[in-house]
Protein backbone atom coordinates (compact mmCIF):
# COMPACT_ATOMS: atom_id res chain seq x y z
CA UNK A 1 0.00 0.00 0.00
CA UNK A 2 1.50 3.32 -1.08
CA UNK A 3 2.18 5.82 1.68
CA UNK A 4 1.55 9.51 1.18
CA UNK A 5 3.55 12.38 2.68
CA UNK A 6 2.07 13.69 5.91
CA UNK A 7 1.25 17.40 5.66
CA UNK A 8 0.95 19.77 8.62
CA UNK A 9 -2.18 19.06 10.69
CA UNK A 10 -3.80 22.35 9.67
CA UNK A 11 -3.50 21.42 5.98
CA UNK A 12 -5.16 18.03 6.32
CA UNK A 13 -8.70 17.56 5.08
CA UNK A 14 -11.43 16.36 7.42
CA UNK A 15 -13.07 13.23 6.02
CA UNK A 16 -16.18 12.14 7.90
CA UNK A 17 -17.91 8.84 7.20
CA UNK A 18 -21.52 8.49 8.32
CA UNK A 19 -22.14 4.82 9.01
CA UNK A 20 -19.68 2.24 10.26
CA UNK A 21 -20.91 -0.97 8.66
CA UNK A 22 -18.82 -2.90 6.16
CA UNK A 23 -18.81 -0.12 3.55
CA UNK A 24 -18.03 2.75 5.91
CA UNK A 25 -15.49 0.76 7.90
CA UNK A 26 -13.70 -0.37 4.73
CA UNK A 27 -13.46 3.18 3.41
CA UNK A 28 -11.90 4.29 6.71
CA UNK A 29 -9.57 1.27 6.79
CA UNK A 30 -8.33 1.86 3.26
CA UNK A 31 -7.72 5.57 3.92
CA UNK A 32 -5.77 4.76 7.07
CA UNK A 33 -3.65 2.15 5.29
CA UNK A 34 -2.81 4.62 2.53
CA UNK A 35 -1.87 7.24 5.14
CA UNK A 36 -4.02 9.73 3.30
CA UNK A 37 -3.35 13.38 4.27
CA UNK A 38 -6.64 13.65 6.09
CA UNK A 39 -8.23 13.16 9.47
CA UNK A 40 -10.69 10.26 9.21
CA UNK A 41 -13.73 10.12 11.49
CA UNK A 42 -16.50 7.53 11.43
CA UNK A 43 -19.81 8.39 13.08
CA UNK A 44 -21.44 5.12 14.09
CA UNK A 45 -23.57 4.42 17.21
CA UNK A 46 -22.52 0.76 17.52
CA UNK A 47 -19.64 -0.13 19.82
CA UNK A 48 -17.50 -1.60 17.04
CA UNK A 49 -16.93 -0.54 13.46
CA UNK A 50 -17.57 -3.08 10.73
CA UNK A 51 -20.62 -4.65 12.30
CA UNK A 52 -23.58 -2.87 10.75
CA UNK A 53 -26.97 -4.56 10.87
CA UNK A 54 -25.92 -7.80 9.21
CA UNK A 55 -22.77 -8.52 11.21
CA UNK A 56 -23.83 -7.25 14.63
CA UNK A 57 -26.12 -10.23 15.20
CA UNK A 58 -25.01 -12.84 17.72
CA UNK A 59 -27.67 -15.34 16.67
CA UNK A 60 -25.73 -18.59 16.02
CA UNK A 61 -27.86 -19.60 13.04
CA UNK A 62 -27.13 -16.39 11.13
CA UNK A 63 -24.32 -17.20 8.72
CA UNK A 64 -22.61 -15.39 5.89
CA UNK A 65 -24.34 -16.14 2.60
CA UNK A 66 -21.09 -16.30 0.63
CA UNK A 67 -18.33 -18.91 1.19
CA UNK A 68 -15.55 -17.63 3.44
CA UNK A 69 -12.94 -17.75 0.66
CA UNK A 70 -14.88 -15.06 -1.24
CA UNK A 71 -15.34 -12.75 1.76
CA UNK A 72 -12.76 -10.03 2.40
CA UNK A 73 -12.45 -6.29 2.86
CA UNK A 74 -9.15 -6.34 1.00
CA UNK A 75 -9.67 -6.85 -2.76
CA UNK A 76 -5.90 -7.13 -3.16
CA UNK A 77 -5.81 -10.13 -0.79
CA UNK A 78 -8.73 -12.44 -1.42
CA UNK A 79 -7.55 -14.84 1.29
CA UNK A 80 -7.45 -12.20 4.02
CA UNK A 81 -10.60 -13.33 5.87
CA UNK A 82 -9.79 -17.04 5.55
CA UNK A 83 -6.29 -16.46 6.90
CA UNK A 84 -7.62 -14.31 9.75
CA UNK A 85 -10.24 -16.96 10.55
CA UNK A 86 -7.68 -19.75 10.78
CA UNK A 87 -5.41 -17.69 13.02
CA UNK A 88 -8.29 -16.51 15.22
CA UNK A 89 -9.43 -20.08 15.82
CA UNK A 90 -5.88 -21.31 16.43
CA UNK A 91 -5.18 -18.59 19.01
CA UNK A 92 -8.54 -18.91 20.75
CA UNK A 93 -9.75 -15.46 19.73
CA UNK A 94 -12.91 -17.15 18.45
CA UNK A 95 -14.32 -20.58 19.16
CA UNK A 96 -14.03 -23.23 16.42
CA UNK A 97 -17.33 -23.70 14.59
CA UNK A 98 -17.82 -27.33 13.60
CA UNK A 99 -21.04 -26.48 11.78
CA UNK A 100 -19.40 -23.96 9.44
CA UNK A 101 -17.86 -26.42 6.91
CA UNK A 102 -20.20 -27.97 4.35
CA UNK A 103 -20.09 -31.15 2.30
CA UNK A 104 -18.77 -29.19 -0.69
CA UNK A 105 -15.74 -28.06 1.30
CA UNK A 106 -16.91 -24.44 1.52
CA UNK A 107 -17.04 -22.76 4.90
CA UNK A 108 -19.92 -20.52 6.04
CA UNK A 109 -19.02 -18.97 9.42
CA UNK A 110 -21.46 -17.09 11.63
CA UNK A 111 -22.01 -13.51 10.55
CA UNK A 112 -20.78 -12.13 13.86
CA UNK A 113 -17.38 -13.70 13.08
CA UNK A 114 -17.04 -11.68 9.88
CA UNK A 115 -17.97 -8.59 11.87
CA UNK A 116 -15.23 -9.43 14.36
CA UNK A 117 -12.75 -9.73 11.46
CA UNK A 118 -13.58 -6.26 10.11
CA UNK A 119 -13.41 -4.74 13.60
CA UNK A 120 -10.06 -6.43 14.23
CA UNK A 121 -8.59 -5.11 11.00
CA UNK A 122 -9.57 -1.56 12.01
CA UNK A 123 -8.45 -1.86 15.62
CA UNK A 124 -4.77 -0.82 15.14
CA UNK A 125 -5.81 2.35 13.32
CA UNK A 126 -8.32 3.25 16.00
CA UNK A 127 -5.67 2.75 18.66
CA UNK A 128 -3.14 4.88 16.78
CA UNK A 129 -5.66 7.65 16.12
CA UNK A 130 -5.47 7.30 12.34
CA UNK A 131 -9.22 6.63 12.47
CA UNK A 132 -11.54 8.16 15.05
CA UNK A 133 -14.82 6.48 15.98
CA UNK A 134 -17.57 8.66 17.45
CA UNK A 135 -20.41 6.62 18.96
CA UNK A 136 -23.34 8.81 18.01
CA UNK A 137 -25.84 9.51 15.27
CA UNK A 138 -25.99 12.54 13.01
CA UNK A 139 -29.05 14.55 14.03
CA UNK A 140 -28.64 17.44 11.60
CA UNK A 141 -26.23 18.98 9.10
CA UNK A 142 -25.56 22.63 8.25
CA UNK A 143 -23.52 24.12 5.43
CA UNK A 144 -21.08 26.83 6.51
CA UNK A 145 -20.04 29.89 4.55
CA UNK A 146 -16.80 28.28 3.35
CA UNK A 147 -18.72 25.29 1.97
CA UNK A 148 -17.70 22.85 4.68
CA UNK A 149 -20.38 20.82 6.42
CA UNK A 150 -21.13 21.04 10.13
CA UNK A 151 -22.50 17.79 11.57
CA UNK A 152 -24.62 18.07 14.71
CA UNK A 153 -24.51 14.79 16.60
CA UNK A 154 -26.92 13.07 18.95
CA UNK A 155 -24.48 13.56 21.87
CA UNK A 156 -24.73 17.34 21.21
CA UNK A 157 -21.17 17.55 19.88
CA UNK A 158 -20.34 19.08 16.51
CA UNK A 159 -17.74 18.18 13.91
CA UNK A 160 -16.80 19.64 10.55
CA UNK A 161 -16.35 17.77 7.29
CA UNK A 162 -14.49 18.83 4.16
CA UNK A 163 -15.42 15.51 2.54
CA UNK A 164 -18.52 13.60 3.64
CA UNK A 165 -19.02 9.91 2.86
CA UNK A 166 -22.55 8.56 3.19
CA UNK A 167 -22.38 4.89 4.15
CA UNK A 168 -25.60 4.47 6.08
CA UNK A 169 -26.39 1.15 4.41
CA UNK A 170 -29.81 -0.43 4.19
CA UNK A 171 -32.81 1.51 5.54
CA UNK A 172 -35.27 -0.35 7.74
CA UNK A 173 -38.24 -2.08 6.07
CA UNK A 174 -41.38 -0.01 5.72
CA UNK A 175 -44.48 -1.33 7.43
CA UNK A 176 -46.93 -2.43 4.70
CA UNK A 177 -50.15 -0.41 4.81
CA UNK A 178 -52.34 -3.48 5.08
CA UNK A 179 -50.89 -4.28 8.52
CA UNK A 180 -50.23 -0.72 9.71
CA UNK A 181 -53.19 -1.01 12.08
CA UNK A 182 -51.35 -3.78 13.95
CA UNK A 183 -48.48 -1.46 14.96
CA UNK A 184 -47.77 -1.92 18.65
CA UNK A 185 -49.78 -5.13 18.80
CA UNK A 186 -48.30 -8.34 20.25
CA UNK A 187 -49.31 -10.00 16.99
CA UNK A 188 -46.85 -7.97 14.91
CA UNK A 189 -43.06 -8.36 14.76
CA UNK A 190 -42.00 -5.33 12.74
CA UNK A 191 -38.29 -5.77 13.50
CA UNK A 192 -37.21 -9.32 12.63
CA UNK A 193 -33.75 -8.74 14.10
CA UNK A 194 -35.03 -8.02 17.60
CA UNK A 195 -34.14 -11.26 19.44
CA UNK A 196 -36.53 -10.52 22.28
CA UNK A 197 -39.50 -10.34 19.90
CA UNK A 198 -38.64 -13.63 18.23
CA UNK A 199 -37.98 -15.28 21.60
CA UNK A 200 -41.49 -14.29 22.64
CA UNK A 201 -43.12 -16.37 19.90
CA UNK A 202 -44.86 -19.44 21.31
CA UNK A 203 -43.51 -22.75 19.91
CA UNK A 204 -46.99 -23.65 18.64
CA UNK A 205 -48.00 -20.28 17.18
CA UNK A 206 -49.30 -19.94 13.66
CA UNK A 207 -46.76 -17.60 12.03
CA UNK A 208 -47.07 -15.58 8.84
CA UNK A 209 -43.82 -14.20 7.43
CA UNK A 210 -44.19 -11.40 4.91
CA UNK A 211 -41.31 -11.90 2.48
CA UNK A 212 -39.40 -15.01 1.42
CA UNK A 213 -35.82 -13.85 0.88
CA UNK A 214 -32.70 -13.70 3.07
CA UNK A 215 -34.22 -12.13 6.18
CA UNK A 216 -37.06 -14.63 6.06
CA UNK A 217 -34.51 -17.46 6.00
CA UNK A 218 -32.80 -15.97 9.06
CA UNK A 219 -36.08 -15.82 10.96
CA UNK A 220 -37.00 -19.40 10.07
CA UNK A 221 -33.61 -20.69 11.24
CA UNK A 222 -33.90 -18.75 14.50
CA UNK A 223 -37.37 -20.08 15.21
CA UNK A 224 -36.27 -23.66 14.59
CA UNK A 225 -33.30 -23.25 16.93
CA UNK A 226 -35.71 -22.02 19.60
CA UNK A 227 -37.69 -25.24 19.29
CA UNK A 228 -40.54 -23.89 17.21
CA UNK A 229 -43.02 -26.63 16.31
CA UNK A 230 -45.90 -24.62 14.89
CA UNK A 231 -46.81 -23.67 11.33
CA UNK A 232 -44.94 -21.06 9.28
CA UNK A 233 -46.36 -19.58 6.09
CA UNK A 234 -44.24 -17.27 3.94
CA UNK A 235 -46.11 -15.01 1.55
CA UNK A 236 -44.51 -12.99 -1.22
CA UNK A 237 -45.54 -11.65 -4.57
CA UNK A 238 -44.12 -14.60 -6.52
CA UNK A 239 -43.91 -17.19 -3.75
CA UNK A 240 -40.21 -17.71 -4.47
CA UNK A 241 -37.64 -18.35 -1.77
CA UNK A 242 -33.92 -17.63 -1.90
CA UNK A 243 -31.98 -20.40 -3.59
CA UNK A 244 -29.00 -22.29 -2.20
CA UNK A 245 -25.44 -22.75 -3.45
CA UNK A 246 -24.80 -25.27 -6.20
CA UNK A 247 -21.62 -27.02 -7.25
CA UNK A 248 -19.78 -25.20 -10.04
CA UNK A 249 -17.43 -27.53 -11.91
CA UNK A 250 -16.66 -25.21 -14.81
CA UNK A 251 -16.73 -21.41 -14.92
CA UNK A 252 -19.06 -19.71 -17.36
CA UNK A 253 -17.04 -18.21 -20.21
CA UNK A 254 -19.83 -16.13 -21.74
CA UNK A 255 -19.08 -12.40 -21.91
CA UNK A 256 -22.38 -10.66 -21.22
CA UNK A 257 -20.80 -7.24 -21.75
CA UNK A 258 -19.82 -7.80 -25.40
CA UNK A 259 -21.71 -6.65 -27.24
CA UNK A 260 -23.43 -4.50 -24.59
CA UNK A 261 -27.08 -5.48 -24.13
CA UNK A 262 -29.15 -2.38 -24.73
CA UNK A 263 -32.43 -4.24 -24.23
CA UNK A 264 -33.53 -6.32 -21.25
CA UNK A 265 -35.05 -8.92 -23.58
CA UNK A 266 -31.70 -9.37 -25.36
CA UNK A 267 -29.89 -9.82 -22.06
CA UNK A 268 -32.48 -12.32 -20.85
CA UNK A 269 -32.15 -14.38 -24.03
CA UNK A 270 -28.38 -14.52 -23.66
CA UNK A 271 -28.65 -15.58 -20.02
CA UNK A 272 -31.18 -18.32 -20.83
CA UNK A 273 -28.99 -19.58 -23.67
CA UNK A 274 -25.94 -19.73 -21.40
CA UNK A 275 -27.86 -21.62 -18.71
CA UNK A 276 -29.22 -24.09 -21.30
CA UNK A 277 -25.69 -24.72 -22.57
CA UNK A 278 -24.47 -25.38 -19.04
CA UNK A 279 -27.39 -27.69 -18.34
CA UNK A 280 -26.53 -29.66 -21.48
CA UNK A 281 -23.10 -30.20 -19.91
CA UNK A 282 -24.71 -31.37 -16.69
CA UNK A 283 -24.13 -28.16 -14.77
CA UNK A 284 -26.66 -25.98 -12.91
CA UNK A 285 -27.37 -22.29 -13.43
CA UNK A 286 -24.97 -21.22 -10.67
CA UNK A 287 -21.94 -20.66 -12.92
CA UNK A 288 -23.90 -18.26 -15.12
CA UNK A 289 -25.05 -16.32 -12.05
CA UNK A 290 -21.44 -16.07 -10.86
CA UNK A 291 -20.52 -14.58 -14.23
CA UNK A 292 -23.43 -12.15 -14.15
CA UNK A 293 -22.45 -11.08 -10.66
CA UNK A 294 -18.86 -10.41 -11.73
CA UNK A 295 -19.99 -8.37 -14.74
CA UNK A 296 -22.98 -6.79 -13.01
CA UNK A 297 -21.78 -3.20 -13.06
CA UNK A 298 -20.85 -3.23 -16.76
CA UNK A 299 -24.16 -4.89 -17.67
CA UNK A 300 -26.16 -2.41 -15.62
CA UNK A 301 -24.47 0.75 -16.90
CA UNK A 302 -24.91 -0.40 -20.51
CA UNK A 303 -28.70 -0.13 -20.06
CA UNK A 304 -30.44 3.21 -20.31
CA UNK A 305 -32.78 4.45 -17.59
CA UNK A 306 -35.91 2.98 -19.17
CA UNK A 307 -34.29 -0.42 -19.59
CA UNK A 308 -33.02 -0.38 -16.01
CA UNK A 309 -36.50 0.42 -14.75
CA UNK A 310 -37.96 -2.38 -16.89
CA UNK A 311 -35.43 -4.86 -15.53
CA UNK A 312 -36.28 -3.91 -11.94
CA UNK A 313 -40.00 -4.11 -12.60
CA UNK A 314 -40.04 -7.52 -14.28
CA UNK A 315 -36.90 -9.40 -13.24
CA UNK A 316 -35.77 -8.06 -9.88
CA UNK A 317 -37.48 -10.75 -7.81
CA UNK A 318 -36.07 -13.56 -9.95
CA UNK A 319 -32.61 -12.02 -9.84
CA UNK A 320 -32.71 -11.55 -6.06
CA UNK A 321 -33.68 -15.13 -5.20
CA UNK A 322 -30.95 -16.56 -7.45
CA UNK A 323 -28.26 -13.95 -6.81
CA UNK A 324 -28.63 -13.56 -3.02
CA UNK A 325 -28.39 -17.18 -2.00
CA UNK A 326 -28.60 -18.58 1.50
CA UNK A 327 -26.00 -20.61 3.35
CA UNK A 328 -26.43 -24.40 3.02
CA UNK A 329 -27.13 -24.64 6.75
CA UNK A 330 -30.17 -22.38 6.39
CA UNK A 331 -31.32 -24.11 3.23
CA UNK A 332 -31.26 -27.43 5.11
CA UNK A 333 -33.56 -25.95 7.76
CA UNK A 334 -36.05 -24.81 5.12
CA UNK A 335 -36.06 -28.19 3.37
CA UNK A 336 -36.52 -30.01 6.66
CA UNK A 337 -39.48 -27.85 7.71
CA UNK A 338 -41.11 -28.09 4.28
CA UNK A 339 -40.81 -31.88 4.27
CA UNK A 340 -42.33 -32.14 7.76
CA UNK A 341 -45.21 -29.84 6.87
CA UNK A 342 -44.19 -26.98 9.18
CA UNK A 343 -43.33 -24.51 6.40
CA UNK A 344 -45.04 -23.50 3.19
CA UNK A 345 -44.68 -20.72 0.62
CA UNK A 346 -47.56 -18.95 -1.08
CA UNK A 347 -47.66 -16.42 -3.91
CA UNK A 348 -50.07 -13.62 -3.32
CA UNK A 349 -50.83 -10.13 -2.09
CA UNK A 350 -52.24 -9.28 1.34
CA UNK A 351 -55.47 -7.31 1.16
CA UNK A 352 -56.75 -7.44 4.74
CA UNK A 353 -55.53 -8.14 8.28
CA UNK A 354 -58.09 -7.93 11.09
CA UNK A 355 -57.54 -8.80 14.79
CA UNK A 356 -60.17 -11.38 15.74
CA UNK A 357 -60.58 -13.89 18.58
CA UNK A 358 -57.04 -13.42 19.92
CA UNK A 359 -55.40 -13.81 16.50
CA UNK A 360 -55.21 -11.95 13.18
CA UNK A 361 -57.46 -12.98 10.32
CA UNK A 362 -55.51 -12.45 7.12
CA UNK A 363 -56.92 -12.34 3.60
CA UNK A 364 -54.73 -12.46 0.50
CA UNK A 365 -55.33 -12.52 -3.23
CA UNK A 366 -53.74 -15.51 -4.96
CA UNK A 367 -51.24 -14.49 -7.60
CA UNK A 368 -52.58 -14.62 -11.14
CA UNK A 369 -56.24 -14.81 -10.13
CA UNK A 370 -59.01 -12.92 -8.36
CA UNK A 371 -59.58 -15.68 -5.83
CA UNK A 372 -59.05 -14.89 -2.15
CA UNK A 373 -57.65 -17.04 0.65
CA UNK A 374 -58.22 -16.51 4.34
CA UNK A 375 -56.38 -17.83 7.36
CA UNK A 376 -55.79 -16.87 11.01
CA UNK A 377 -52.30 -16.28 12.42
CA UNK A 378 -50.96 -15.63 15.89
CA UNK A 379 -47.94 -13.68 14.71
CA UNK A 380 -47.03 -11.69 11.60
CA UNK A 381 -43.31 -11.07 10.98
CA UNK A 382 -42.23 -8.42 8.47
CA UNK A 383 -39.20 -9.38 6.35
CA UNK A 384 -40.04 -7.43 3.21
CA UNK A 385 -36.53 -6.02 2.83
CA UNK A 386 -35.02 -2.52 3.01
CA UNK A 387 -37.20 0.41 1.99
CA UNK A 388 -34.61 2.00 -0.28
CA UNK A 389 -37.15 4.41 -1.71
CA UNK A 390 -37.54 6.13 1.68
CA UNK A 391 -33.88 6.11 2.69
CA UNK A 392 -33.60 9.91 2.67
CA UNK A 393 -36.74 10.66 4.68
CA UNK A 394 -35.94 7.94 7.23
CA UNK A 395 -32.45 9.25 8.04
CA UNK A 396 -32.00 12.70 9.67
CA UNK A 397 -28.56 13.21 8.12
CA UNK A 398 -29.73 12.41 4.60
CA UNK A 399 -32.91 14.42 5.09
CA UNK A 400 -30.84 17.46 6.12
CA UNK A 401 -28.61 17.17 3.05
CA UNK A 402 -31.69 16.85 0.84
CA UNK A 403 -33.29 19.96 2.38
CA UNK A 404 -30.17 21.92 1.49
CA UNK A 405 -30.30 20.49 -2.03
CA UNK A 406 -26.95 18.74 -1.63
CA UNK A 407 -28.27 15.26 -2.49
CA UNK A 408 -31.23 13.92 -4.42
CA UNK A 409 -33.02 10.57 -4.62
CA UNK A 410 -32.02 8.07 -7.24
CA UNK A 411 -34.70 8.14 -9.99
CA UNK A 412 -35.07 4.34 -9.78
CA UNK A 413 -35.86 4.49 -6.07
CA UNK A 414 -32.75 2.54 -5.10
CA UNK A 415 -31.01 5.11 -2.93
CA UNK A 416 -29.14 8.35 -3.68
CA UNK A 417 -28.42 9.76 -7.14
CA UNK A 418 -24.72 9.52 -8.03
CA UNK A 419 -22.43 9.59 -11.03
CA UNK A 420 -19.05 8.02 -11.76
CA UNK A 421 -16.89 7.45 -8.67
CA UNK A 422 -20.15 7.66 -6.69
CA UNK A 423 -20.09 11.42 -6.34
CA UNK A 424 -23.52 12.57 -5.17
CA UNK A 425 -25.73 14.63 -7.46
CA UNK A 426 -27.38 17.69 -5.95
CA UNK A 427 -30.96 18.81 -6.54
CA UNK A 428 -29.93 20.59 -9.78
CA UNK A 429 -28.17 17.51 -11.12
CA UNK A 430 -24.68 18.88 -10.52
CA UNK A 431 -21.84 16.82 -9.09
CA UNK A 432 -21.11 17.51 -5.45
CA UNK A 433 -17.66 18.66 -4.38
CA UNK A 434 -18.32 17.53 -0.80
CA UNK A 435 -20.50 14.42 -0.73
CA UNK A 436 -19.73 10.87 -1.86
CA UNK A 437 -21.79 7.72 -1.42
CA UNK A 438 -20.50 4.31 -0.34
CA UNK A 439 -22.32 0.99 -0.32
CA UNK A 440 -25.89 0.02 -1.26
CA UNK A 441 -27.18 3.61 -1.40
CA UNK A 442 -25.14 4.06 -4.61
CA UNK A 443 -26.45 1.02 -6.44
CA UNK A 444 -28.79 3.00 -8.66
CA UNK A 445 -25.67 4.01 -10.58
CA UNK A 446 -23.44 1.00 -9.86
CA UNK A 447 -26.06 -1.74 -10.11
CA UNK A 448 -24.58 -4.75 -8.30
CA UNK A 449 -23.73 -3.34 -4.87
CA UNK A 450 -25.29 -5.25 -1.99
CA UNK A 451 -23.06 -8.19 -1.01
CA UNK A 452 -20.04 -7.63 1.24
CA UNK A 453 -17.46 -8.54 -1.47
CA UNK A 454 -18.90 -5.98 -3.89
CA UNK A 455 -19.24 -3.35 -1.15
CA UNK A 456 -15.62 -3.86 -0.09
CA UNK A 457 -14.31 -3.51 -3.66
CA UNK A 458 -16.44 -0.42 -4.17
CA UNK A 459 -15.22 1.08 -0.88
CA UNK A 460 -11.62 0.47 -1.93
CA UNK A 461 -12.12 2.36 -5.20
CA UNK A 462 -13.93 5.15 -3.37
CA UNK A 463 -11.06 5.45 -0.87
CA UNK A 464 -8.60 5.87 -3.73
CA UNK A 465 -10.75 8.66 -5.16
CA UNK A 466 -10.93 10.37 -1.77
CA UNK A 467 -7.15 10.04 -1.41
CA UNK A 468 -6.65 11.78 -4.73
CA UNK A 469 -9.00 14.56 -3.66
CA UNK A 470 -7.15 14.98 -0.38
CA UNK A 471 -3.73 15.13 -2.02
CA UNK A 472 -5.00 17.64 -4.57
CA UNK A 473 -6.60 19.82 -1.91
CA UNK A 474 -3.47 19.76 0.27
CA UNK A 475 -1.29 20.70 -2.69
CA UNK A 476 -3.64 23.55 -3.58
CA UNK A 477 -3.61 24.83 0.00
CA UNK A 478 0.19 24.67 0.11
CA UNK A 479 0.43 26.59 -3.18
CA UNK A 480 -2.01 29.22 -1.92
CA UNK A 481 -0.10 29.65 1.33
CA UNK A 482 3.18 29.97 -0.59
CA UNK A 483 1.74 32.70 -2.81
CA UNK A 484 0.38 34.51 0.22
CA UNK A 485 3.76 34.38 1.97
CA UNK A 486 5.47 36.01 -1.01
CA UNK A 487 2.78 38.53 -1.87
Amino acid sequence: MNQMPTPPLAARLRVVVIGGGVSGATVAWQLARMQVPASVTVVEPRAELGRGLAYSTNEPTHRINVPAHRMTIDPDNRADFVEWLAKAEATGKIKPDTDAPTASGDVFPRREVFGAYVADRLSPYLQSGAVRHIRARVSDIERLADGTLLLILSDESRIRADQLVLATGHPAPALPKVIAGLAGSRHLVADPYDPALLAGIDPHDRVLIMGAALTSADVIATLERQGFAGQITCISRHGLRSRGHGMVTQDCQVDFTQPPAGKVSDLLCRVRRAIAEDQARGQTWHAVLHRLRAQGQQIWTALDGDAQARLLRHLRTFWDVHRYRIAPQLEAVQIRLIETGHLDYVAGHLVLAIPRDGAVEVTWRVRGSESLRQRSFDRIIVTTGPAHGRCIDANPALAALARMGLISPDPLGMGIATVADCVALDAQGHESDRVLVAGPLARGHVGELVGAPECAAHACNLARDIAARCVGAVSLRALSDNISDHA
